[in-house]
């Protein structure tokens, strides 16, 4: 009597956790559909562009430049970006060398 009670609780139990696995996955993949429109990711530029008027800005005028110098010389701006990418990394190493203190 007590085997086929607790028998029947496991059972239970076990047909509860395999519904709720199939929600988490349907629950993932409806996440990865989102993530991979490109709908989401113009609402998230748009609502970033909103909360930081000058950033955006700033990254506009940045890009401006660098395509301008990109069509007069070609290897130039890419030089610029090379060195641009490493003082960028080097300031990456001193921001997280200050946050571990």
């Amino acid at each position: 009597m007590f085997a086929k009670a607790e028998l029947e609780r496991l059972r239970l139990q076990k047909e509860l956790l395999a519904l709720q696995i199939e929600a988490n996955r349907l629950g993932l993949a409806a996440d990865w559909q989102r993530l991979r429109s490109p709908e989401f990711w113009q609402d998230a530029a748009s609502q970033s562009a909103r909360k930081h008027p000058l950033l955006t800005a700033a990254l506009g005028v940045g890009l401006g430049v660098l395509a301008i110098k990109a069509l007069r010389q070609p290897g130039m701006a890419m030089n610029w970006l090379g060195r641009l990418g490493g003082a960028g990394s080097t300031l990456l190493s001193v921001w997280n060398l200050m946050g571990r203190k």
